[in-house]
């Protein structure tokens, strides 16, 4: 089981790695004072482990939040006390700011809302508050007459405080409507108080301690935004989670900026002591001191293009784009807006379904191998270099390891690392595999030839091979296939075309009820007549 560390929950980027795993992984692969290096970085948990266990690390990723937060994460020269006491005194500017959007008539008195369930034309429909003074909340429903009073009282209220009104690119594999802003993403009342909290992080703080307040910030717009679903099955309010895209529901959940941002602001005090204590005589390592003379880099170069010496890398790790199942750069507007942020759509590598970008498959299969390209650049000559995969089968898996092969990676191991949590589409199809693979491989000495197969001729290798891995078994499952598979790719260097594994096991094969697949030849016999 993946174990969280605090030092990992101070944001919500996505497609962290389990730490346990990374940590293994750096030790099997590299040495106290080599220079590792991570060109797809994300939120930084394989820089931050490789770190701590006193290697030189460079982080690299093109998304300008995800490097702003890698620095945040890696950063030791930071005073939590200092933070928190400019905490304090944002606190006291912002809370009546705050109050006077989320206070609210009840029974003759005044009390806070936490939570206000609305419908997607922004109607308050149920609420939950708290009487000043006390911890328990209460939960009732709106009036249409206290409804009409709360849009109001919004409409009458004027933000005066700058927020972003970026475009998103139009997309609607992630609810990207044409002409959306940033600011659509939420109500009046979450904007106005993300705004001011915003503009009083400027002004109260400073340096590391206000890059970190904006860690923070970001981490907690989502939470606050009209992202932010009911889980139904569980109750009308019970709160659910934003993943990805921008889809606004039949309802969704207004909550008080500040009390949410207390949470984040909590978990960020937790994550950086948790980090800090890794260092010192509290965290993981006291049992074996540590004599530390490590540096970090953190670069925002594009992955193809990376400002690294030649051969100077001792061990790679990365989580490659997700092709185009997550469009980092256009997703992250949610963040980047508010940080003044220019991402670089251009050299992005990615699969969009947004017609303006120009980011299909083929692009992404060539982008990726320039990407690999640069890593065999960098790497040291016999030295290694770790991926995971995502998918199964399709654009991704085909990109990622023609890439491999054409670039004179060498499969060293293979197995699967178990990701935080299964996408719906793992959830609901059996026949996919669960889970992350991860992968390493080490850098030949030479690029050697290939093997140049047709489509169908692939097609038919895959038949004949799985044939014989079933007819020697009782079954095995998806996942033992892939691996199987991608075991006899790598080692026989076959490029693979536009050839979808999972398509054949469901055409060629059966899949048994205790979830294996099985050959296709147990037919049933009718009874003669």
């Amino acid at each position: 089981m993946k174990q969280k560390r605090d030092r990992y929950e101070m944001h919500k980027y996505w497609g962290k790695k389990p730490s346990n795993d990374l940590k293994e992984l750096i030790e099997k692969y590299s040495n106290e004072g080599d220079t590792v290096l991570d060109p797809f970085s994300g939120y930084g948990v394989f820089c931050s482990e490789a770190y701590i266990l006193n290697r030189n690390v460079i982080s690299n990723d093109l998304n300008p939040v995800a490097n702003f937060i890698n620095i945040q994460l890696l950063e030791k020269k930071i005073d939590l006390k200092l933070l928190k006491k400019q905490w304090e005194l944002i606190k006291s500017e912002f809370e009546p700011y705050n109050f006077e959007w989320y206070n609210w008539k009840y029974n003759g008195q005044t009390v806070e809302l936490i939570t206000v369930l609305r419908d997607k034309d922004d109607n308050p429909i149920k609420c939950k508050f708290k009487i000043l003074g006390s911890n328990k909340s209460q939960e009732i429903e709106i009036t249409e007459k206290e409804s009409q009073e709360y849009l109001k009282f919004e409409k009458n209220k004027e933000i005066i405080d700058w927020y972003p009104t970026t475009k998103l690119i139009q997309n609607s594999r992630i609810s990207a409507k044409s002409g959306m802003k940033v600011s659509d993403l939420f109500t009046k009342r979450t904007l106005a108080c993300h705004a001011r909290l915003l503009a009083l992080i400027e002004r109260h703080s400073s340096g590391k301690e206000k890059d970190l307040f904006k860690v923070a910030f970001t981490a907690n717009l989502a939470n606050c935004s009209k992202l932010l679903p009911p889980i139904k099955s569980r109750g009308a309010m019970a709160p659910g989670a934003w993943m990805t895209g921008f889809y606004i529901g039949e309802t969704y959940l207004e909550n008080n900026v500040l009390h949410y941002f207390e949470n984040r602001f909590s978990k960020i005090l937790k994550g950086k002591e948790d980090y800090l204590n890794q260092f010192g005589n509290k965290g993981e390592f006291n049992f074996n001191p540590v004599n530390y003379n490590n540096y970090y880099q953190t670069l925002q170069n594009d992955a193809k293009n990376l400002s690294i010496e030649n051969e100077s890398i001792d061990y790679i790790f990365t989580d490659p784009p997700y092709g185009d199942a997550v469009p980092y750069f256009e997703q992250s507007v949610i963040w980047n807006s508010w940080l003044k942020l220019e991402p670089d759509y251009k050299n992005e590598i990615v699969i969009s379904d947004s017609k303006e970008r120009g980011k299909d498959c083929h692009k992404f299969e060539e982008e990726i191998n320039l990407a690999f390209s640069e890593i065999r650049r960098v790497l040291k000559p016999n030295k290694y270099f770790s991926l995971t995969y995502h998918s199964l089968s399709g654009k991704e898996w085909k990109a990622i390891t023609n890439a491999c092969i054409k670039n004179g990676f060498e499969l060293v191991d293979y197995e699967w690392l178990v990701q935080k949590s299964f996408t719906p589409r793992q959830i609901n199809r059996l026949t996919s595999i669960k889970g992350d693979v991860l992968v390493t491989f080490q850098k030949a000495s030479i690029i050697e030839a290939v093997i140049c197969k047709s489509d169908k001729e692939i097609k038919q290798l895959f038949i004949e091979q799985i044939e014989e891995w079933l007819d020697d078994s009782n079954g095995l499952d998806t996942n033992e296939i892939f691996l199987k598979t991608m075991n006899k790719v790598f080692s026989e260097k076959i490029l693979i075309g536009d050839v979808d594994l999972l398509k054949i096991l469901i055409e060629n094969f059966k899949f048994s009820e205790n979830q294996q697949w099985i050959l296709n030849d147990q037919l049933e016999l009718q009874p003669t007549r």
